[in-house]
């Protein structure tokens, strides 16, 4: 985008990706006993919704994992990450390259997919993402 706004004459570069305005989309969810393989839908975005980062809390939820993406790809953002112990995990720091950027082309459900066990406990989510 750096080249296409200093070229002669310059190329438009779509507002999402120059300039545009960051939203975040919050939520809390609170499992009890949820199997493996449950989809938690923690955002719905927009078509066109360019995703920049997405933050999970979780308490320790048992020997289980917790992948991040939507309904096309189950870990297009974050691949399945250890929930055993209390913490945290991002885009920024386990997140894969094709999901940083990743323009969505229709209205899209962000979810975490748990495996490898049932999990209990709270799972805090941002889905921070550009639509301008």
């Amino acid at each position: 985008n750096f080249t296409k706004r200093t070229a002669e004459p310059v190329e438009k570069v779509i507002a999402s990706q120059n300039h545009g305005r960051l939203r975040v989309q919050y939520d809390s969810y609170e499992a009890s006993s949820l199997g493996t393989g449950s989809d938690i839908s923690v955002a719905k975005l927009p078509a066109g919704a360019i995703v920049y980062d997405i933050i999970v809390y979780f308490d320790a939820l048992g020997s289980a994992t917790i992948s991040v993406g939507d309904s096309g790809d189950a870990d297009r953002y974050i691949a399945a990450t250890s929930v055993s112990s209390a913490g945290q995990m991002s885009m920024s720091q386990e997140g894969k390259i094709d999901g940083f950027g990743y323009e969505n082309t229709g209205e899209t459900d962000i979810l975490l997919t748990t495996g490898s066990a049932a999990i209990s406990g709270t799972v805090k989510s941002a889905v921070i993402y550009s639509i301008d």
